[in-house]
């Protein structure tokens, strides 16, 4: 749900912000539709206690006169939405994300970590039985146990190896420093990427206003203002007073604009920052489909579960009664 919400705001803040040209009627197109939908989903549900057919008709006529609103509505509040979609994609908490499309592409990768850790623990997971075909019956629940746990071993593997890549090129490990520090050192990154984002929230909820009002989002925020928001903001429990201080602007740009994002004193670009840490969830899902691979193997030999053992009979549902057919049907 929180993947087709991100992909739809992204879209449809596209298509309200797009202009119409000679070459592109795609955000007219967009805005006409949106109305018809609006205007004929609102006529249908005043009218649905009249006859359906009534109903029916008054919805219809609805939606044509959205359409024809959303017409003759040209490129009116492009300009308010194309606003608002910079803001989100360059200026807000969903920038340290990568933006609305960072968002879905973060969140396909949870789905499939999810999705292949609930196959794991149904037994639903791939499974290529080629070699269980010629073994004889009592040997295949031994081949299968072993198979579960030879996939608990190289899940287990891939956690350290996707950690250790990602403690390297994410947030910036010595390649030769021991678990520990890399550890560590990914904890204290995550940790500073949290409170950029609070900070960043709290710009937000200050633009916001602004924005809504059809203000730009980048023509409030003075350098005076960008100051005292950073010395209001407890810094100095993640970075130090010369970090703080890199990002201060003199005093002689207190009457300049700043852009509402939140500029880590690390000088790394904030854009995609929080990827880096969500990008944990590799090694966090190959923990659980491990994990969820040894518990299946414990559970068999301790009798609280079966192996399939014919791999035959994987998916097949069981035929049913011929003999009882005539009795059912009557």
């Amino acid at each position: 749900m929180l993947e087709v919400g991100a992909f739809t705001l992204w879209i449809g803040l596209k298509g309200l912000s797009a202009t119409s040209s000679d070459t592109n009627h795609s955000g007219l197109v967009f805005r006409a539709v949106m109305a018809a939908i609006v205007f004929g989903v609102v006529a249908y549900r005043i009218a649905r206690r009249l006859p359906p057919r009534t109903a029916a008709t008054v919805g219809m006529v609805g939606a044509a006169v959205g359409l024809a609103i959303g017409r003759a509505s040209g490129n009116a509040g492009a300009g308010y939405f194309s606003n608002v979609l910079n803001w989100q994609q360059d200026s807000s908490w969903l920038t340290l994300l990568g933006g609305l499309r960072g968002v879905g592409t973060e969140l396909t990768w949870w789905l499939a970590m999810l999705g292949a850790s609930l196959a794991t623990g149904a037994g639903k997971h791939i499974n290529i039985d080629a070699l269980l075909r010629f073994l004889r019956p009592r040997l295949r629940v031994p081949s299968i146990l072993i198979g579960w746990g030879m996939s608990a071993i190289v899940c287990f593997a891939g956690v350290w190896g996707f950690f250790d890549h990602i403690a390297i090129g994410s947030f910036g490990a010595p390649a030769d420093a021991p678990a520990g520090e890399k550890m560590s050192i990914v904890w204290r990154e995550g940790g500073r990427h949290l409170f950029l984002l609070r900070r960043q929230i709290s710009l937000d909820l200050m633009t916001s206003s602004h924005v809504l009002q059809g203000e730009r989002y980048d023509g409030w925020l003075r350098g005076a203002e960008w100051n005292t928001w950073l010395a209001d903001g407890g810094w100095d429990a993640y970075y130090s007073r010369e970090e703080v201080e890199a990002v201060t602007m003199p005093e002689s740009a207190g009457a300049e604009l700043h852009p509402p994002l939140v500029v880590g004193p690390t000088g790394h670009n904030p854009r995609g920052l929080l990827t880096r840490d969500l990008h944990l969830i590799f090694p966090f899902g190959l923990l659980i489909i491990g994990i969820r691979f040894v518990v299946r193997v414990l559970l068999v030999l301790l009798g609280e579960a079966e192996a399939e053992s014919d791999p035959h009979s994987i998916g097949n549902a069981p035929k049913a009664d011929q003999s009882a057919a005539p009795e059912a049907g009557a």
